[in-house]
């Protein structure tokens, strides 16, 4: 099975594109059969009712046949909510506490998930357990109808999370990584801010740079020359000093508070790819340093 490539913002929305085309797959399938694939809760059960919020087009109304047994118990609104579960690999049919009858499985295609329709306490325990070491993101716990953006949230962690340290095999959660989830769901415009503030100081070098983005930084944060000084652990006529050259660069713009939200904003975009780039080039180096290294020969019984 080919591997998805995590190094990329852009591969994670082709990741997207492609859950699209399989998921109207999917629905194609269903409707032409007039029965829900293996392994997949019919609509009319509240799982089911999930799975139509994430396959079917806004707007679109379910044809409905026979009530089934859960909508005559009453059901048949469907979950008021929905967590949706982006798993690395499915390490086999769900246990008990992850059954048919309390979660929506997908787990035959390439990108597994889980569908968690009202979320109850002790059920991450057990997705832990089912795991095995394997990675996974839980989404937020959204409405009904907005369970595909759940999913498509928990699949940007999941492609995301290799390149950070730690983090492999572990259960991640998107509340506790928003603003990273938030910034590579659309990388065009995010690149796009980084380029209209910080393409100004490409004339730079590297190392006039960076002081110039720490003191962009810690200026707002810290309110002022004498506690951006603090802050960066420099004399205050330094700091002042840069916001004279900074304000010789970006001109009247620093003076309203949407351009220095723009550039603070830029400046954690960039400072977040950055560190993204140089955790992976980290990981990709570390094969080629363990084939270069000549082997030892482990002798035993001291001889």
């Amino acid at each position: 099975m080919p591997q998805r490539s995590t190094g990329s913002a852009f591969s994670v929305r082709r990741s997207h594109a492609a859950d699209a085309r399989s998921t109207r797959q999917w629905c194609r399938r269903y409707r032409e059969a007039r029965r829900p694939p293996p392994a997949v809760p019919s609509r009319h059960t509240v799982e089911g009712a999930a799975v139509d919020s994430l396959t079917l087009p806004r707007g679109e109304p379910a044809r409905r046949r026979q009530p089934e047994p859960a909508d005559r118990a009453g059901l048949r609104n469907g979950p008021k909510t929905v967590q949706a579960v982006a798993l690395s690999a499915a390490p086999g049919p769900p246990p008990p506490g992850l059954s048919a009858a309390k979660v929506v499985a997908y787990l035959h295609g390439p990108e597994p998930y889980l569908l968690i329709p009202d979320p109850v306490p002790g059920m991450h325990r057990t997705l832990v357990r089912w795991l095995q070491g394997r990675s996974a993101v839980v989404g937020p716990m959204v409405a009904r109808a907005d369970a595909g953006a759940s999913l498509r949230w928990a699949r940007t962690l999941l492609a995301l999370a290799p390149q950070w340290p730690g983090t492999a095999g572990k259960l991640l959660f998107v509340e506790h990584h928003m603003a990273e989830v938030v910034l590579f769901q659309a990388p065009l415009p995010a690149g796009h801010l980084v380029a209209k503030w910080l393409g100004r100081l490409h004339d730079m070098t590297p190392r006039q740079r960076g002081r110039m983005e720490q003191t962009l930084l810690a200026w707002p944060e810290g309110g002022g020359a004498a506690e951006a000084a603090l802050l960066l652990r420099i004399h205050p006529q330094t700091v002042r000093y840069r916001l004279r050259k900074l304000e010789r660069i970006f001109g009247s713009s620093l003076r309203t508070s949407q351009a220095r939200f723009e550039i603070l904003l830029a400046l954690k975009i960039h400072g977040m790819a950055a560190e993204c780039a140089r955790l992976r080039d980290r990981a990709e180096e570390l094969p080629s340093r363990r084939t270069s290294e000549p082997r030892q020969d482990v002798r035993h019984g001291g001889l």
